[in-house]
């Protein structure tokens, strides 16, 4: 009996442990093949990789194009560059423009332009990008010159650094670089020409890059949200700070000895001033134009004929006068609110 349950129980325990079963032929087990591997997308390129690609396109197409790179001015803190460009020699004898490209990161896209002499401005603290809105410095100022240094007048060229791409802002200033802070918001005003007076066309050597002699009366501009205004409220106090100013120097002017016998250059700027200076902060016209009429009694403009190399015969200050007249002036928008 014992030995019955004994063989019972021990044909249990090798059922449970596969002993009872018969051995398996090996060739009939199967590998699994492995899962197909996924594709691994390529990581996108970082700026700085994208950037320094840009920049060796740039260098191998104006190679290309017969440019030879003067100087590459990386700007502080972005992956952007201005590279400015010579001729080759073999361009250079029938090509005597200077070239820039402004490059950044993202997809390869550039600015560019020619011009005789091409500088790459800073500001007075030696900083490559302006702050021309008043929240923050993101441009860059070029100044291109027709045709080379004290030949012309440079004409300036703003570009916007946007997330390390330049692009083309939709406003900028007449001067970007005549920045100041007058009135201390943190919103810079920039002078521009309102107007220039031609006494007469003058030669180069004698008058300077204007081909000129003449004047300017310079007004005021600044960003009011999304374009430069000239006709801003703000302006009066600033205006009538200049109309001061201008003052002192017109009881000089009208104290000055043989008035007949110098070009009244300096006192023609002294007379326009007062006229427009006054005009702006709403003081009569007539009363105005005779403040200017005033500073010019005693001048004549036929002494500038012995001082510059004038082409033609310099015109009066009656005609000056009637052209000034003429001017259109801006009308501070006296309703405007205070920008903020």
């Amino acid at each position: 009996m014992r030995r019955r349950l004994a063989l019972i129980l021990f044909a249990l325990l090798a059922v449970a442990c596969g002993t009872g079963r018969p051995a398996e032929d090996p060739s009939s087990f199967r590998v699994a093949a492995p899962a197909p591997a996924k594709p691994v997308a390529p990581e996108p390129p970082t700026e700085e990789k994208s950037f320094r690609d840009n920049l060796r396109r740039v260098i191998a197409d104006a190679t290309r194009d017969g440019w030879l790179v003067k100087k590459t001015v990386e700007i502080p803190d972005h992956h952007a560059a201005i590279v400015l460009m010579d001729p080759s020699a073999a361009k250079a004898p029938a090509y005597k423009l200077s070239r820039f490209v402004a490059v950044g990161a993202g997809p390869f896209k550039v600015h560019t332009g020619e011009s005789g002499m091409i500088d790459v401005v800073k500001t007075k603290r030696g900083k490559l990008l302006w702050d021309l809105h008043g929240d923050g410095a993101r441009f860059v100022v070029l100044h291109l010159t027709p045709c080379g240094a004290n030949c012309g007048v440079a004409a300036p060229k703003v570009l916007e650094l946007s997330h390390d791409e330049f692009v083309e802002p939709k406003s900028v200033p007449a001067c970007p670089t005549c920045i100041q802070d007058l009135d201390r918001d943190g919103i810079p005003e920039f002078a521009y020409r309102m107007f220039a007076l031609t006494v007469a066309p003058c030669a180069r050597v004698s008058c300077g890059p204007s081909l000129a002699l003449q004047l300017e009366v310079r007004g005021l501009e600044s960003w009011e949200g999304d374009h430069y205004a000239k006709n801003l409220r703000d302006f009066v106090p600033m205006y009538f700070e200049r109309l001061k100013r201008v003052q002192r120097a017109a009881r000089r002017a009208r104290r000055a000895r043989d008035k007949s016998k110098r070009c009244p250059l300096g006192a023609l700027q002294v007379a326009a001033e007062l006229y427009v200076y006054g005009q702006l902060i709403g003081e009569d016209r007539d009363r105005a134009i005779k403040n200017a009429d005033d500073v010019m009694q005693g001048y004549d403009t036929g002494a500038c004929k012995g001082e510059y190399d004038l082409l033609e015969e310099p015109r009066s200050w009656s005609e000056l006068k009637q052209e000034l007249l003429s001017q259109e002036l801006p009308v501070l928008d006296l309703r405007r609110a205070p920008r903020r």
